[in-house]
């Protein structure tokens, strides 16, 4: 699994301090579409007509506006933007420092672009990944998709590239989430969970009946041991602790979004997190004026990473990766 070089994470860990000194928001993520070659059924972006777009220069704005400590660059399919790799570089190299990354559904990744891509100085490459085996491409509704992430992922990692698979834990695939870890620990790759919400296109049929609510906890468990043992988990303890307690119907309050966590439209808009609507257009948002989220309606990582507790053993984990 790719491990940053000592120098890369004294610089991180530096940005981090300033950030959190300067009270600026931890993490922005910039939508650059919210055009989609998937259906998931799962997520409306692609049922919505093409948004307004910003142009690079903008993009950049945002970032030199708020100079937040991580950027991460998503769509809809990020790569439905011809000039997605122009905007990952400019982002990048704006003055200052931040940890960049793309979330991808991995189907636009040819070799060419995988190898431009790592050009870019891009920090991590984020491949989205439900299912281990050829169910893939019934999810996303895209054929020969599990075929291309197979292909790819161990591809940017001989290059040098720090890849890390982004998997839902949802009812359907509960019983493959394991195999999804050890799959990633086979391609070199990380991988990081996040609880099923149906707020993204108000979808209940994959959320946990009480029948299979033992099952979940056993999987988690199963993950934490190899979180401990392979190293490849990303996730914090603390948050696969807190899932069944949310699943169970306990709430869970303390959501940073808004605050510490910025989601910008294609357009510009500042959106406390992606399931919220619109609030002010980013050159106007203040996050330290801004009202802190009451929403308690999911608990994707999202969030629940951010809140999980800063604890010597999780700033080893962090230091060690």
């Amino acid at each position: 699994m790719y491990k940053h070089p000592i120098g890369f994470k004294l610089k991180a860990m530096r940005g981090l301090v300033e950030n959190r000194l300067a009270r600026r928001p931890l993490s922005i993520t910039l939508e650059l579409t919210r055009r989609c070659n998937a259906r998931c059924d799962y997520c409306n972006h692609w049922r919505e007509q093409k948004q307004t777009e910003q142009e690079l220069a903008d993009f950049v704005a945002v970032v030199e506006r708020f100079q937040p400590w991580a950027v991460t660059i998503c769509g809809g399919e990020p790569f439905m933007r011809r000039d997605a790799l122009d905007i990952i570089r400019a982002v990048k190299h704006a003055p200052g420092f931040r940890y960049v990354a793309i979330i991808t559904n991995g189907w636009l990744l040819t070799d060419e672009r995988c190898d431009r891509l790592l050009e870019t100085g891009i920090d991590q490459i984020n491949v989205s990944l439900n299912w281990p085996d050829e169910r893939q491409d019934a999810d996303r509704k895209i054929p020969g998709l599990w075929k291309r992430i197979a292909h790819v992922v161990p591809r940017l990692v001989e290059r040098g590239g720090n890849v890390q698979l982004n998997s839902i834990i949802m009812n359907d695939n509960l019983d493959d989430v394991v195999p999804i870890a050890k799959q990633a620990d086979a391609w070199g790759a990380s991988v990081m969970y996040t609880l099923y919400s149906e707020l993204p296109a108000e979808n209940t049929g994959h959320l946990f009946p009480t029948a299979r609510q033992g099952r979940l906890r056993e999987v988690l468990a199963e993950l934490e041991r190899l979180r401990r043992s392979q190293g490849n988990i990303a996730n914090a303890p603390w948050y696969f602790e807190q899932i069944p307690s949310y699943i169970e119907g306990n709430v869970i309050t303390g959501c940073t979004a808004g605050k510490q966590t910025l989601h910008v439209s294609p357009g510009g808009m500042v959106r406390p997190c992606a399931e919220l609507p619109p609030v002010a257009h980013f050159s106007q948002y203040d996050p330290e004026a801004a009202e802190p989220v009451t929403c308690t309606r999911c608990f994707q990582a999202c969030r629940g990473e951010v809140q999980a507790p800063i604890t010597l053993r999780r700033v080893a984990g962090l230091l060690a990766t």
